[in-house]
């Protein structure tokens, strides 16, 4: 049984064509595909003309994030975002094998794709390879026996991916459907306006009707308004998720952090806007938006630092195994 698909956009993988290219229908292939993820939208309803979403590109340094209107003609013919995760078949080493990938669904395309041309993504080195989806086996449990324990790959790593991708999906529910078990569970939180791509922070404060949530920066000690399906967040921790889907209290919520979480509650009215912290934003002619305010140069830690620091803090590490 396939993984149920997700409405909401943030921390997804997208396939785009470029709004100036041109198609040949019976070559998929080399439409010029672009790939990357999505961390964060303007907007909660994915059908609404006005939806823009802010994309890193791979291989592009993310300060070179830009929020795209999805349903800009001129910007693209075709915006596919992931669906779910699938065993797809591919050759490895001159052997038949088959591999952890992901599928697509169309958010915006002015183009049909055929039924047995539909983009396939496998983890860990990103490469397409266009299938019939009704052919595909759902991702249910990682089975290296399917992938050939002499692929030539490190399983470990791609097992860990897998699970990874399994993990933030329960993760995401939860962070949008089930806020309120969250007081005082640590997350990391993309920075939409920065010079540095992510902060950590604990959760301290949930809005029952908005689902926002208030956070408070560990760097600044500083509290934001933050909306998970809005703003892509990360929860922190080996193995809160599977305590949380478990039904266990994982929180350590402290006496002010619980008095907040009533405030925010009672307060719905007057929440902030779900992105506080974001600076406001200017509509380009060619339907992107650019902060009204100049990018400010990188200061401060490096991305990479950062990330080592929150691994520090609490990254939840998957292991896997092979069978003999």
């Amino acid at each position: 049984m396939a993984y149920k698909y997700r409405e909401d956009l943030v921390g997804k993988r997208f396939l785009s064509v470029s709004g100036v290219t041109k198609i040949n229908v019976n070559k998929v292939s080399e439409w010029g595909w672009k790939a990357g993820v999505i961390r964060a939208a303007s907007l909660k309803d994915n059908k609404n003309k006005e939806l823009q979403v802010l994309v890193e590109y791979d291989g592009v340094d993310w300060q070179r994030r830009e929020w795209v209107a999805v349903y800009s003609r001129r910007t693209f013919r075709v915006f596919l975002v992931e669906r779910t995760l699938v065993w797809a078949p591919r050759h490895v080493d001159g052997k038949d094998a088959k591999w952890p990938a992901l599928t697509f669904t169309p958010l915006a395309a002015d183009v049909t794709l055929q039924a047995d041309a539909q983009p396939v993504e496998f983890l860990h080195d990103h490469q397409l390879q266009f299938l019939d989806y009704a052919t595909l086996q759902p991702y249910q449990d990682w089975d290296p026996r399917l992938v050939g324990l002499d692929a030539g790959v490190d399983l470990t790593a791609l097992c860990n991916e897998a699970t990874e991708w399994r993990s933030t999906q329960d993760g995401q529910r939860i962070l949008t459907t089930t806020p309120s078990v969250l007081g005082g569970c640590r997350a990391q939180v993309y920075r939409v306006a920065g010079a540095t791509q992510w902060y950590t922070a604990v959760i301290v404060g949930v809005n029952e009707h908005t689902g926002e949530l208030t956070v408070t920066d560990d760097t600044v000690l500083e509290e934001h308004s933050e909306d998970p399906a809005l703003v892509q967040m990360r929860l922190l921790g080996d193995g809160v998720i599977e305590s949380i889907m478990r039904g266990e209290v994982v929180g350590v919520m402290p006496r002010r952090s619980r008095s907040n979480l009533q405030r925010v509650d009672r307060e719905n009215t007057k929440s902030p806007a779900s992105t506080g912290t974001r600076k406001k934003a200017a509509v380009k002619s060619n339907g992107q938006i650019s902060s009204a305010d100049p990018t400010p140069a990188a200061t401060g830690s490096s991305p990479e630092s950062e990330t080592n620091e929150i691994n520090k803090k609490g990254k939840v590490y998957q292991y896997c195994f092979t069978v003999t």
